[in-house]
């Protein structure tokens, strides 16, 4: 039968962390060995650790890489393990490795977190602090390290999800001033995910704080007086392409589709600006919707829908106003693939078929039996339905 051994960390002693001494070495010499091999065998080091838990002694030589932490041999009480067994080991090697190092960093560790919780700190002090401190932990692979680097991306969030709210509702703050904060915020978030993922980290702690600073950061962009339309859509575009060159697969996907949904409702807010503008005619709202929705389209947003939406209400305004057919008070409107009410009263076919081929074009969309659009006309907050 196997032995498995299960190491504690209280239960673990290093007897020696050395270099290979050359009585050892000598054992793996040949008058044929490369430089590069020469150097290598050179750089392996030795870790011998006693496992002194309750009715198990035993005595666990480990030689590895000293570049890579590649294991090379395990010896077990004396017997040397196939190296199918070095996996098991890995584990308990980086464990006992970085020891030292973690236990240097407790302190820094302790008072990091709990400044975090201080409501006496400034966000921007506890974000600096535990970037720095999750920065000492990328360093390390072991489950220590990573447990603590998780709670510290974790922490971080809560603390880019604080400062993104600080920025919000601030009442010193002019709106650019919000922007610019937010932008700086998002820069700052979105640097830490890239270095996440480029150590193949698998936490998203970090990506979700992203994506708050980015939602809000749209948000401000589209509440801003001084920017035009043709700005805002370009400061929105920059901050989704930030995110889309970020995000991966997976939660952090659903993640950057929440941040699209924010960009969908920032460009539906505009098109809502444009109908409320009475110095312009109709047809001159049409064009500056259609450039909307073709900016929504190179965005690829996926509830760009919503968009289109707005843009059909206004154009079945418009020619339910030509008609005559537009009522007075508050209204309903149903859309089948077959007929059209308003009211509960049909309106004539001819009609009906205009609007449907308004709204197919419009929502892009092609009805079938089951589809049905229901809309609240001549009501000032208009709630829409697509069933």
């Amino acid at each position: 039968m196997k032995k498995i051994i299960n190491f504690s960390i209280g239960a673990v002693l290093i007897i020696s962390f050395l270099i290979l001494s050359p009585t050892y070495a000598s054992v793996y010499s040949d008058p044929g060995i490369s430089q590069e091999q020469e150097k290598a065998t050179s750089e392996i080091k030795e870790l011998t650790i006693r496992n002194s838990g309750f009715r198990s002694r035993s005595t666990v030589v480990i030689r590895y890489q000293d570049k890579d932490k590649k294991i090379v041999e395990v010896i077990e009480n004396g017997k040397s393990l196939p190296p199918s067994d070095f996996p098991r080991y890995e584990s308990v090697m980086r464990k006992v490795l970085e020891l030292p190092k973690i236990n240097q960093l407790i302190p820094e560790i302790d008072e990091a977190y709990r400044r975090a919780e201080s409501l006496g700190i400034s966000e921007e002090a506890k974000l600096d602090q535990l970037k720095d401190l999750r920065r000492e932990l990328e360093t390390m692979d072991s489950d220590v390290a990573r447990r603590y680097r998780e709670l510290t991306e974790f922490k971080l969030m809560e603390s880019l999800h604080r400062r993104s709210e600080e920025i919000s509702e601030s009442n010193e703050l002019s709106q650019e001033e919000k922007i610019e904060k937010l932008k700086e915020l998002l820069q700052q978030s979105r640097e830490m995910e890239l270095a996440r993922q480029l150590g193949e980290r698998h936490t998203l702690m970090i990506a979700l704080g992203m994506e708050n600073a980015a939602r809000r950061l749209i948000e401000e962009i589209s509440r801003s007086g001084e920017k035009s339309q043709q700005e805002k859509i370009a400061e929105i575009k920059e901050v989704l392409q930030q995110i889309q060159e970020t995000s991966s697969q997976g939660e952090e996907e659903r993640q950057r589709n929440l941040v699209e949904l924010e960009a969908a409702e920032a460009l539906k807010k505009m098109v809502e600006e444009i109908v409320r503008q009475k110095e312009l005619t109709s047809q001159e709202k049409s064009k500056q919707i259609d450039r909307i929705l073709e900016e929504a389209a190179k965005m690829k947003l996926e509830n760009r829908l919503m968009v289109r939406v707005e843009k059909f209400e206004f154009e079945l305004y418009q020619l339910l106003q030509e008609k005559g057919l537009l009522p007075e008070g508050k209204s309903e409107f149903v859309l089948k693939k077959k007929e059209a009410f308003i009211n509960g009263k049909k309106l004539s076919k001819e009609i009906h078929e205009q609007i449907l081929q308004l709204c197919e074009e419009t929502l892009e969309k092609e009805f079938n039996n089951d589809t049905k659009i229901v809309l609240q006309l001549n009501e000032e907050h208009k709630q829409k339905f697509f069933i």
